[in-house]
């Protein structure tokens, strides 16, 4: 099988940062209110439960591929997956294309069976 999972809230999950570094560089939300993310390894089990199991592991970020690629070195997956724009997601007519896709965009298609990643938060809530 062909799986791809996102970076950014779904394998990177995006959280509330309740004592910003108020030196250090700080991620703030559109609405004001800071954020950090921190590995799902819950999620990453799963990723590699995949790896284990002989399928194709694909993740993708919105933010590009670069980033994707400095994310999942962070997580220590580099080499188990293969990073793809995700513009090759969604055409679920061709047979080469993704089986299931882990997301936290309930909004998209993007393979023949969707598993949305729910969180505790909105991220413009945070």
């Amino acid at each position: 099988m062909r799986i791809a999972f996102d970076i950014d809230d779904t394998l990177w999950k995006i959280v509330p940062d309740n004592c910003p570094n108020p030196n250090g560089a700080q991620m703030v939300c559109l609405c004001g209110k800071h954020f950090r993310q921190v590995p799902d390894y819950d999620l990453i089990q799963v990723l590699r439960w995949f790896v284990q199991n002989g399928d194709e592991v694909f993740v993708w970020s919105g933010g590009g591929v670069d980033y994707a690629g400095m994310v999942i070195t962070k997580l220590g997956l580099h080499g188990m997956v293969t990073i793809i724009p995700k513009t090759e997601l969604g055409d679920t007519s061709n047979p080469n294309k993704i089986d299931i896709a882990f997301d936290d965009n309930s909004g998209e298609s993007l393979a023949r069976v969707n598993v949305i990643v729910k969180r505790e938060h909105n991220h413009k809530q945070i």
